[in-house]
C-alpha cells in the first residue's frame, strides 16, 4: 500500500524550536553521561594517585558516583543535566582548590557556562556564569587573606591574577551566552521560515490535489456526455439530451447549440435548456457569425472563448431572458478542419468556466460534433433507403399489376369443401404482397407446417420474381432485335417512298397492324405536298 507524506501544519516557531532543542538534548545526554563516565574513569584515577588530600579525593569520587547512577537510572532530563552540570562545577572548585586562579579551574568554568548555555538555556549560562563569579570573588578574598590555602600551587596569585582570570572568565562567558543566543535566533527565524515554506508547500500540494481532483472529474463527466450520446441515432434527439446532461454535469443554468446554417453566416439555435431556451427556440433565435458576440467570435477564431463577469471591466451580458449570467463560454463545434456550429455554457458563478480548462471543453464539444454528423449522415442514409424501398415496392406493385392485367396467373389443385379450415398464406416479395396461396384441411396444421408453408411460400415469391423478370428481360430483349431489324431495312431504302414503303410495311408485319398510315406535314404558308402511304 502506498504511503502518503504530509507537509506539518502551521505552527509557533519558538515552540517548534523548544521541542526541536528538547528532542535534541534528550538524545545527547545519555552519550554525554557515558563518555563522562569513561573519561571520568581516567582522570578519577589519575586525581586520585595525584592527590594526598583525602577530602579532595572522596569529593572526585562522589561526583563520579553521582554521574553514574543518572546514567544507568532513567531520571528525566533536568536532574540528569542538574547532575552534571554540578559534577562540572565541583571539579571546577576543586580545581581552584588545588591550583587558585592560576590552575585549569578557568577551562572547567569555562566548560560549565557553555554546557549550561548548550543544554539547558542562556539563561542557565548567565546563572552559571554569576555563580562563578561569587565562586572566584569568595575564594580570592579567602586566598589573598590566608583564610584558605592551595592545595598544589605552582606559584602564589596576586590580586592582579585573580582580577584577570575572573575578567576573562566573564568575557568568555559573554561572548559565549551571547553567541548562542544569537545562534539561538538565527535557528528561531530559520524555522520559521522553514515552517512557513512548508506551509506554502502544502498549500500549493493541496492547491494541485484540488485541480487535479477538479479537472479528473471534468474529464469523467465528459466521457460520461461522450457515451451518453454516441448511441443517439437521431440529430434532434442527440442535441436535447446533450444539452441537458450538459447543464447538469457542469452545472450551468443555460446550455444552448447552435448550428451554422446554408450560408454559413448566421448561427441559429437548434438546442437550449430552461425556459429561456424554449422562449428562444420559439423565436427561431440566430446570432450573426460576423456580430459582436461570443459564439459568432467562437465559429470566427475556431477556438474557445470565455467571458466573466469579474475583474475592474466586467463584461456585460446582454440578453435579458438570462439575467443572472456571471460566467459564459462558447466553444466551436468542430469536425477536422471544418465548424458547424457552437456549443454555448453560462453559468451563475463567477469564473466558473478557467482558460486551462478549455481543451477539455473543446473535447467535449468535438464529441458532440462527430457524434451529431454520425447522427445527420445516419438520418440521411435511412431516408434515401425508405425512398428506394418506396420506389422498389411502387415499382413492384406497378409491374405485378401489369402482369396480372395480361394474363390470369392462378392455379388450383383439388376440391374446396364445407367445414374446412382455411388457410391464406400472402406471397410477399420486399414487404409488398403480389398474391396469396389459400389452403382448405380437414385439421388445424400444427406451427411447424404453418412456418413451412410461409418459407415455401417466401422462396415462391422470389421465384415468381425471377421468372417475370426473365420474361421481361427476354421481352426487352426481342423488341430490342426487332427494331434492329426494322432499322436496317428501312436504312437499306435509298428514296422517299421506299423509306416510307418499308417503315409502314415493316411495322405493320410486326405489330399485325391492319392500317398504318404515314404522314408528312411541313406545315408550310405555301401549299405543301402530301405523301401517303396506305397498306391494308
Amino acid at each position: 500500500m502506498a504511503s502518503k507524506f504530509t507537509f506539518p501544519k502551521a505552527f509557533n516557531s519558538d515552540e517548534a524550536t523548544r521541542a526541536l532543542y528538547k528532542n535534541w538534548r534528550e538524545g545527547f545526554v545519555l552519550p554525554l553521561l557515558i563518555g563522562a563516565l569513561i573519561f571520568g574513569a581516567v582522570i578519577l584515577v589519575s586525581a586520585v594517585s595525584s592527590t594526598g588530600d583525602a577530602a579532595l579525593n572522596s569529593v572526585f569520587v562522589a561526583v563520579y558516583v553521582m554521574i553514574a547512577v543518572v546514567t544507568f537510572i532513567r531520571f528525566p532530563y533536568q536532574i540528569r543535566i542538574g547532575v552534571f552540570l554540578l559534577s562540572v562545577y565541583v571539579i571546577s572548585v576543586s580545581e581552584l582548590i588545588r591550583y587558585n586562579i592560576l590552575g585549569d579551574s578557568s577551562i572547567f568554568f569555562l566548560a560549565l557556562i557553555v554546557l549550561a548555555t548548550m543544554l539547558l538555556s542562556p539563561r542557565a549560562g548567565m546563572i552559571a556564569t554569576a555563580l562563578i563569579m561569587i565562586t572566584c570573588i569568595l575564594f580570592g578574598y579567602l586566598m589573598l587573606n590566608g583564610d584558605v590555602k592551595a592545595l598544589s600551587a605552582i606559584a602564589e596569585a596576586k590580586l592582579a591574577d585573580w582580577i584577570s582570570g575572573t575578567a576573562v572568565i566573564l568575557l568568555f562567558g559573554a561572548v559565549i551566552i551571547l553567541g548562542f543566543q544569537r545562534l539561538e535566533k538565527e535557528f528561531v527565524e530559520a524555522q520559521k521560515q522553514t515552517s512557513l515554506a512548508l506551509n506554502e508547500l502544502e498549500k500549493q500540494r493541496g492547491s494541485l490535489e484540488d485541480k487535479v481532483l477538479e479537472r479528473t472529474t471534468k474529464l469523467r463527466r465528459v466521457n460520461e456526455i461522450g457515451r451518453s450520446i454516441t448511441s443517439i441515432l437521431d440529430p434532434d434527439e442527440l442535441l436535447a439530451r446533450a444539452t441537458r446532461l450538459i447543464g447538469d454535469e457542469f452545472e450551468c443554468y443555460y446550455a444552448a447549440v447552435f448550428l451554422l446554417d446554408v450560408t454559413e453566416r448566421w448561427a441559429e439555435l437548434k438546442e437550449a435548456t430552461g425556459d429561456a431556451g424554449k422562449v428562444l427556440r420559439e423565436n427561431k433565435y440566430r446570432m450573426d457569425v460576423k456580430g459582436k458576440n461570443l459564439v459568432g467570435a467562437a465559429i470566427r477564431m475556431r477556438q474557445t472563448r470565455i467571458a466573466q463577469d469579474t475583474g475592474d471591466n466586467p463584461v456585460r451580458f446582454d440578453n435579458p431572458l438570462l439575467p443572472y449570467t456571471r460566467s459564459q463560454i462558447a466553444i466551436p463545434l468542430a469536425i477536422g478542419e471544418r465548424v458547424i456550429g457552437a456549443l454555448e455554457l453560462q453559468s451563475k458563478q463567477e469564473n466558473a468556466f478557467l482558460q486551462q480548462d478549455a481543451e477539455t471543453y473543446q473535447n467535449m464539444a468535438n464529441e458532440i460534433a462527430v457524434a451529431f454528423e454520425n447522427a445527420r449522415l445516419f438520418k440521411e442514409a435511412q431516408q434515401s433507403l425508405a425512398e428506394m424501398r418506396a420506389t422498389q415496392r411502387q415499382y413492384l406493385q406497378n409491374a405485378w399489376s401489369s402482369t396480372a392485367a395480361e394474363q390470369r396467373l392462378e392455379y388450383s389443385l383439388g376440391e374446396n369443401e364445407t367445414g374446412q379450415n382455411q388457410i391464406a398464406i400472402p406471397l410477399t416479395l420486399r414487404d409488398q404482397i403480389i398474391g396469396q396461396i389459400e389452403m382448405a384441411t380437414k385439421e388445424d396444421l400444427p406451427l411447424e407446417q404453418k412456418n413451412l408453408i410461409e418459407a415455401i411460400a417466401t422462396q415462391a415469391a422470389l421465384a415468381l420474381e425471377n421468372a417475370r423478370l426473365v420474361e421481361e428481360s427476354q421481352s426487352i430483349a426481342a423488341r430490342e432485335r426487332l427494331a434492329s431489324e426494322i432499322t436496317a431495312k428501312v436504312w437499306a431504302s435509298t428514296s422517299m417512298n421506299g423509306i416510307l414503303q418499308t417503315t409502314a410495311r415493316e411495322l405493320g408485319r410486326a405489330l399485325e397492324a391492319a392500317e398504318i398510315v404515314i404522314e408528312l406535314n411541313a406545315n408550310q404558308k405555301d401549299d405543301a405536298d402530301e405523301t401517303k402511304d396506305k397498306v391494308q
